[in-house]
């Protein structure tokens, strides 16, 4: 038996703030979603894998474009030429009802139901294969799934598709089918295909537990290398092995200034790190400062002369290899530190108050408008937001009272 794990292809998603880069770089980050599925779809027919799984938020909303989806029917159709069965599920980005087969996706495409039902199939070598799983109605699911999953009965394989999330045991956070590693184990699966969690990542060997993150990365915390899972059975046992696709690649680059660096030179530097990197990447530079840099360096910087001056240095070369989308100054004098309390209270403080629903319970009547809308589902924001709080609170007065 051999498959491949996908999930979270997040199709059509918008790249918030990067619309102003020049055409080619934002043509290609508008299309990178896609072209990591595609290249899954063709590494599905070039390893002539049994079926495919994809775990939730194929697209990126659940009132996505005709044009993703018609993209997603075309690479069905190509794997139903192939003989090829997927068999998906809709996530709490994509959720919503299903009562029958959808009309608009081929015969080989299999979408489970909103409740947790199990579907079947029997390979060439005659082994049987029991898929379970189901599909989000809504955009929470705060009711435990995994007690609805039967136990592994009599298929050679039984395979279950969770979009979720690990319990933390809190109500104000457990919205998304949340659930226990133990819970999972009990079921006596051979394979637990996950999805929702954007970092590829193997929560337990035997029986393998795997999130195999998103294709592609969309914005800089979802850096590093993307892709899916290779899933092939030896024996008795499964095996899973990563595989890259995505075709950009965030990343983060530390750059230390010295006292007697000049712009030019600077400029110089950035350019000599984004090229020294392999493949597409979209860099953010952490520019380390000293009180010995220059005055005008330093408010070159800061007002955004310099990155402008290094992006404008590559649109004149028009050859894209990467694109510098951020620079963040970071000075080489630490900021104030809080004492111990302080900082359990704040980490405490700020898994409570910076998550992206309080943000949006927060927000509700702004979150009307559209534009704002959009902002407000970025899961960027809430990280902006906590680290902005933080280096505010850095700067404050530490004068006890």
């Amino acid at each position: 038996m051999k498959f491949i794990h996908t999930a979270d292809l997040h199709l059509d998603s918008p790249f918030r703030g990067l619309d102003e880069m020049p055409a080619q770089i934002w043509q290609r980050v508008h299309q990178s979603t896609f072209t990591a599925f595609e290249r899954i779809v063709d590494a599905a027919i070039n390893q002539q894998v049994d079926f495919i799984l994809i775990v939730g938020d194929i697209y990126d909303r659940d009132h996505h474009s005709a044009e993703a989806e018609d993209f997603f029917v075309r690479q069905c159709q190509r794997l139903a030429k192939q003989q090829i069965p997927v068999y998906l599920s809709y996530g709490n980005h994509d959720y919503q009802p299903v009562t029958e087969q959808i009309d608009s996706l081929p015969n080989n495409v299999h979408v489970f139901g909103n409740q947790v039902e199990t579907k079947t199939l029997t390979l060439a070598d005659d082994q049987t294969v029991a898929i379970t799983g189901f599909s989000y109605g809504k955009r929470w699911l705060v009711e435990d799934q995994v007690s609805k999953f039967p136990e592994k009965e009599t298929a050679d394989w039984q395979i279950g598709m969770l979009h979720g999330a690990i319990s933390q045991n809190n109500p104000d956070q457990d919205h998304y089918a949340p659930f226990t590693l133990p819970k999972l184990l009990q079921k006596r699966y051979d394979y637990w295909a996950l999805g929702h969690i954007h970092k590829h990542q193997v929560l337990n060997e035997e029986p393998l537990v795997v999130y195999p993150g998103n294709p592609q990365g969309r914005h800089k915390n979802e850096d590093g290398q993307h892709g899916y899972y290779l899933v092939q059975s030896n024996s008795d046992k499964l095996t899973a092995e990563f595989k890259p696709v995505a075709p950009i690649e965030w990343c983060e680059i530390d750059a230390h200034l010295t006292h007697d660096q000049t712009v030019d030179s600077l400029i110089e530097m950035l350019l000599h790190k984004g090229e020294a990197e392999d493949g597409f990447k979209m860099i953010a530079f952490n520019v380390h400062l000293t009180d010995q840099v220059n005055a005008l360096t330093k408010k070159l910087l800061a007002n955004g002369t310099i990155l402008e001056r290094l992006q404008e240095n590559l649109s004149e070369k028009g050859d894209y290899q990467w694109w510098p989308y951020q620079l963040n100054l970071l000075k080489g004098t630490a900021l104030p530190k809080m004492t111990d309390l302080d900082q359990e209270y704040w980490d405490q403080s700020a898994q409570d108050v910076f998550n992206q629903d309080a943000v949006i319970d927060l927000t509700d009547k702004l979150a009307k408008y559209g534009f704002i809308a959009d902002q407000l589902a970025d899961p960027s924001l809430v990280e902006q937001l906590r680290y902005e709080a933080s280096q505010k609170l850095g700067e404050g007065d530490h004068d006890e009272n």
